[in-house]
Parts: structure tokens; sequence; C-alpha cells
């Protein structure tokens, strides 16, 4: 048998998140919460290393911890238009944002020019369409939390 070696401890389960969900997966990828990393299995230290730096070093910067909910249900219409415009748009921002620490920052033009661009890369398509779907998503579940429930200190 062959030994395998993991980087961080094995949680509840002896083996690492990736481990337990490849093992206990059917028909495709599934979702991990955040609250299986306090409740199942560890996460690794360099894991848990980020996220402690995350929460005490930038977090003091973020009035709102609102997230986009993972599970929202898109129309045809809706995915269609995702499906048309988001990787242009994600490749557009990343390239810029790529030139910008290359050429070694922007300037007022530069930046007015990329914010008038974003829209012929489908920008108040992909917002507008992203703005239905959590409408209806919060239509339908009622009030929800969206906030980050996960935390350094619950990571442990």
């Amino acid at each position: 048998m062959a030994e395998h070696h993991r980087r961080g401890s094995p949680g509840k389960f002896g083996k690492s998140a990736g481990e337990v969900k490849g093992e206990y997966e059917v028909y495709g990828p599934k979702l991990i919460l955040s609250d299986y990393y306090a409740t199942t299995f560890e996460m690794e230290p360099r894991a848990v290393e980020r996220l402690t730096d995350l929460y005490d070093y930038w977090m003091q910067y973020v009035d709102d911890t609102t997230c986009y909910p993972i599970d929202c249900v898109y129309t045809q219409e809706e995915l269609d238009t995702i499906d048309k415009w988001r990787v242009d748009f994600e490749n557009y921002v990343s390239e810029q944002e790529a030139t910008w620490l290359r050429d070694g920052g922007i300037t007022d033009d530069t930046w007015n020019a990329y914010k008038e661009n974003l829209n012929s890369y489908g920008m108040q398509d992909l917002l507008d369409t992203y703005q239905a779907a959590y409408d209806r998503y919060v239509e339908t579940a009622g009030a929800v939390d969206t906030t980050v429930p996960a935390t350094a200190e619950t990571a442990n």
C-alpha cells in the first residue's frame, strides 16, 4: 500500500477536505461549507495562517461582508447572458490589472478609459443578470444571512 503524504492535519475522517469530498461526492463536485472546517475536518496550517492574516490585517478595512449566495438559480436567458459576457469581462479586468502592475500604476486617463470600456465587455448586462437572480433568491428564501460565516477562530 502506497503511503500518502498530506500537508496539514487530517480531521474527523483522517483525511483532507479534498479526499473526503472526492470519496463521498456523487455525480460531480459538491459544496464544502465553511462550517465543515470547524466541525468535520481541520484546515491545513497554511490555510489557517492565510485566514488569520485575512481577519487580522484586512478585514478591518471591510465595511460589508455580505457575499453573493452560491445557490442562486438562473433562468436559461440569464445563463446565456453570463456565458456570453463573463469570460471576456473577467479577462479584460485581469489584463488591465496586470498592465497596471507591470507599468507601475493607474493614471486618471487610463482609469476613466477602463471604466468606459467595462460596458463594452458586458458589465451592465452581467450586473442586471446577477441582480435579477439575487432578487429572486431573496424573495424566495426570505431574509437570508449572506455574511461570510468562517473566521480564523472557527476554522481551528
